[in-house]
């Protein structure tokens, strides 16, 4: 039997476009000749897995994709193995994983740590630094919503970036400039299927919520255009802030042999500038800070001149007058 032709060439104008576009991010980001692919099996992450089949087959290099299975609903088995068939028959290698969603509080936030802590472990075995997630522009508005229901500040609601460190990792998002509708073409296009995520429809879940929202939004002249501009706003100011956090955090943030020293000098800095220095320190080996409530309430207790000791983020801050002391929390089993 003769194998379907993939290469870019055969695309339609509008697959062209989007490839001519994914490949060019790719060239100026990839630095590596292997990566790894996230999919979900969603229409985004299988178009993203087939314009990565087109840019590994025309550069010569490997990419392996991470199926991973919630256990959400009682056919998610089943269904990450159809994902893993159907990316076998277009000659994509990929592995499943499961995750354990039965204790998590916080559904979304924690189940994403999960997936981006398996992702990890499963590259730093295979030596691979490049994961391709299928983040898209739908994305962006919806984290928008949801941060801003949340009293979220600058820092939250700036958009997702489309080149962000993961512990050791590079995670690359091509397609935060595409919407939805438009990877859904191409996943039709070339696998004739994807799964659909009932919970999308959930009012349980506030992104359910703020999807039915956004139609409301767009009758009322607060559209999704609008909006991106208002992100780009955010991101530029965002641009400007970390810059100067990140001096204060040189100057005022040491690592020493058995602990982390925060001058106190510190916290005479802008507010927002000392909230980006605790959270980014606070993310060092995570994917997201505590709430920025906990974060709020730690910079006030180490602002006072006390010698008060206080835990978050699996750390203990010793406070004192002009120093504070920061060691790793260890738990007992």
């Amino acid at each position: 039997m003769r194998r379907k032709n993939t290469s870019a060439h055969q695309l339609d104008k509008l697959l062209l476009s989007t490839y001519t576009n994914f490949q060019s991010f790719l060239n100026k980001n990839l630095r590596s000749k292997k990566f790894v692919v996230g999919v979900s099996g969603g229409p985004d992450s299988l178009a993203l897995a087939y314009l990565s089949k087109l840019y590994s087959s025309e550069k010569k290099i490997n990419f392996i994709c991470i199926v991973i299975d919630h256990g959400v609903r009682r056919a998610s088995g089943k269904e990450a193995e159809k994902v893993k068939k159907l990316l076998q028959k277009k000659g994509i290698q990929s592995h499943i994983f499961k995750i354990d969603i039965s204790k998590l509080k916080n559904f979304h936030l924690e189940a994403r740590q999960l997936r981006y802590d398996k992702i990890a472990e499963f590259c730093n075995k295979k030596k691979i630094k490049y994961v391709l997630l299928g983040h898209h522009l739908d994305d962006q508005i919806e984290n928008f919503y949801i941060r801003l229901s949340r009293g979220s500040g600058l820092t939250g609601l700036s958009p997702i970036k489309k080149v962000s460190k993961y512990k050791k990792h590079i995670f690359l998002r091509p397609f935060l400039s595409l919407r939805k509708r438009q990877l859904i073409k191409i996943s039709k296009k070339y696998f004739n299927f994807y799964l659909k995520d009932t919970g999308n429809f959930n009012n349980k879940y506030l992104r359910s919520r703020v999807r039915k929202l956004r139609s409301f939004m767009e009758e009322e002249g607060f559209g999704d255009l609008r909006l991106l501009k208002t992100l780009d706003n955010f991101d530029k100011a965002g641009d400007a802030l970390n810059f100067y956090s990140q001096t204060a955090k040189k100057k005022f943030i040491n690592k020493q042999s058995n602990f982390i020293s925060i001058s106190k000098k510190l916290f005479n800095e802008p507010y927002e500038i000392v909230f980006r220095c605790i959270s980014s320190f606070l993310t060092e080996k995570k994917d997201y800070p505590p709430r920025s409530k906990g974060i709020t309430r730690l910079i006030a207790d180490l602002s006072q001149s006390n010698k008060k000791k206080v835990t978050l983020g699996g750390y203990i801050f010793e406070n004192g007058l002009n120093l504070v002391k920061v060691k790793r929390e260890f738990r007992k089993c």
